[in-house]
């Protein structure tokens, strides 16, 4: 069996194997940023199977083990855990990092196992089976081979790429060639294969398996913070600006095509990733009742949750216990209110429950209005939730208490206006309109102190333009700040504000070197360290985000213009103060007294 997985690479291997033992993530990133240290040992590829209803009692088999990323996570899921490699040096590996499970060396088509199994694991590795499957339909034959080593009621969930996933329209090269459009145009010649929707359905089926589930990991299922499902993906769009964590092209915004796929029922069939649950039986499953994910595992340990939607409620979960605490104030905090904001009660046991709205939120109306082009019904509802926040509240310039200086550093002696407790995180996506009355969900940022309310509003508009792309071509801070007559110059402080919340909330986590060409510049550069040249001058920067360093850029650039008309206003007041001076003194006695002199003097001169 001759073949190369994806981002295998033998010197990447020994060099992975010294640092596990001497270093953390953290620090590995910073000395060699790049993808594949992130692919083989950042927790965050863990987002794809951490949320999964798991049996602790059950048996898995995991194929394909790589160096072991994912492996760490099931140890702590599934009592009993085997691993299949077909790579000596991988499978010393796995056995050295992890002294309970079982590891296999052998051929992924020839198993050497006497036993059955509950989960069946693949993740980048299903796409590889006609490099060592020789028959007509190595894919369809394949997991018919595997279903021989499935419980009556097991499952195969298998992780993989969409051939005709957005971000490879968009200027993405595709993971397994490197090559862009491979697997758009059929990958000719190469010895692995990913499918679309339709396709991979076929094989599941053609297979003898009739009961099975698709979940949607976005941005993809390599580093996901949502899982979606067929009930939700074109309900609850991905709209966020993606982010992947390598040199990509940039030929169209994904994010903005996304929504109108989800408008006319089509995103499930352009889903960067697919995540498919293959039952072996026809009974129903515990996945059945998962909508939707939302994984915060990027955050400090105390503060990291796994929401989902299911049927008729949603939960927030404390991924580990050192987040119980966190989650645990939101049923505290659920017979309170902000502003004209009530929260929706929720109880508590293992996480934080609350019954599941089947309304609009006030985001969805929101978009209802851009949709429609109706800007007086934009901007009355963006109206009507700021004085909805604004409700009850006092001004004062006294609001920095110690504990609101801890988190964002900064104050301002401008007069804000408040409330004695605060919620900063009343984004759209969070309140809904129910019988005239404002009502809001997932109330996880109360803070027992004041926070600006302007401030808060600020996080609102700022999420939506940055995650939002229709929100973002619709309106700007400009037109919704003079809407409100709101002053711009507090942008500044707000934006350092919400950095600081930022480092409070997630810590100093690695940036990986995101690095983007955007279209208009592919004809001109060869690659994007001749485009940082070009347009920032320094072959070090880091864009992880080229529209929030455009964003920095303006607002800089912002913030330079208003220092200089500060300026101006202040030398205009000095010299109206000055021609008013010499405009009294032209006008006394004794300058028209002394003026035949003043000539005379003038003369001798």
């Amino acid at each position: 069996m001759d073949f190369t997985r994806l981002y295998e690479d033998k010197n990447l291997e020994n060099e992975i194997k010294i640092m596990e033992q001497n270093q953390e993530f953290s620090n590995i990133v910073r000395k060699n940023n790049s993808f594949e240290y992130y692919y083989f040992l950042y927790h965050l590829r863990h987002n794809l199977f951490n949320w999964y209803p798991f049996k602790k009692e059950g048996k898995l088999l995991e194929i394909g083990s790589g160096y072991g990323q994912l492996t760490s996570l099931f140890t702590q899921k599934v009592n009993n855990v085997t691993a299949i490699e077909n790579s000596q040096s991988k499978a010393d590996l796995i056995s050295d990092k992890f002294g309970n499970v079982n590891v296999s060396l052998s051929d992924f088509n020839k198993l050497d196992i006497d036993d059955k199994f509950d989960y069946i694991i693949l993740c980048n590795t299903f796409e590889y089976a006609k490099a060592f499957m020789d028959c007509e339909n190595p894919y369809v034959d394949y997991l018919n081979y595997l279903k021989t080593f499935l419980k009556e009621d097991g499952v195969i969930l298998i992780a993989l790429s969409n051939r005709l996933g957005l971000k490879y329209f968009a200027g993405f090269k595709e993971e397994h060639t490197n090559q862009f459009f491979a697997g758009i145009d059929g990958y000719v010649n190469d010895n692995v294969e990913t499918f679309t929707k339709p396709e991979l359905i076929n094989i599941i089926e053609n297979s003898g398996f009739h009961n099975y589930k698709f979940f949607y990991p976005y941005p993809d299922h390599e580093f996901p913070h949502v899982i979606s499902t067929d009930e939700f993906v074109n309900k609850i769009p991905y709209a966020e600006k993606p982010i992947y964590f390598k040199q990509r092209s940039y030929l169209f915004n994904e994010d903005a095509l996304n929504q109108n796929f989800a408008k006319d029922n089509m995103a499930d069939y352009f889903a960067n990733s697919f995540l498919v649950e293959i039952r072996n039986s026809d009974k129903k499953y515990e996945t059945d009742n998962i909508k939707f994910v939302r994984i915060n595992s990027q955050r400090k340990p105390e503060f990291q949750t796994t929401t989902i939607i299911y049927n008729d409620r949603v939960s927030k979960y404390p991924i580990s216990n050192k987040a119980l605490n966190h989650v645990k104030k939101m049923s505290e905090e659920s017979e309170s209110r902000f502003g004209k904001i009530k929260y929706l009660k929720c109880g508590c046991d293992k996480g934080c429950s609350y019954e599941f709205l089947q309304e609009k939120s006030l985001k969805d109306l929101i978009n209802d209005a851009i949709y429609e082009n109706d800007e007086n019904r934009f901007f009355n509802l963006i109206k009507d939730y700021y004085e909805a926040l604004l409700f009850n509240s006092y001004e004062t310039d006294s609001y920095a208490s110690d504990n609101f200086i801890s988190i964002f550093k900064r104050k301002s002696k401008e007069k804000f206006h408040c409330h004695v407790k605060s919620n900063i995180d009343l984004d759209f996506s969070n309140v809904f309109i129910i019988d005239n009355e404002y009502v809001a969900v997932d109330y996880e940022w109360v803070f027992n102190f004041p926070i600006p309310i302007e401030y808060i509003f600020y996080r609102t508009i700022k999420h939506n333009i940055e995650s939002n792309p229709l929100f973002n071509k619709f309106t700007s801070f400009t037109d919704i700040f003079r809407y409100l007559n709101l002053n711009m110059d507090n942008i500044g402080l707000f934006d350092v504000w919400d950095k600081n919340l930022f480092k409070f909330i997630h810590g100093n986590i690695p940036v990986n070197d995101h690095k983007v060409i955007p279209k208009e510049n592919l004809d001109y550069v060869e690659n994007i360290d001749e485009y940082v040249d070009l347009v920032l001058d320094s072959k070090d920067i880091n864009c992880h985000n080229f529209d929030l360093l455009k964003r920095d850029i303006v607002l800089n650039q912002r913030k330079i213009i208003n220092q200089k008309n500060a300026e101006i206003k202040k030398k205009n007041k000095q010299i109206r103060k000055k021609n008013k001076k010499l405009k009294k003194m032209r006008n006394s006695l004794s300058w028209k007294i002394t003026k035949p002199l003043r000539k005379l003097k003038s003369i001798f001169k």
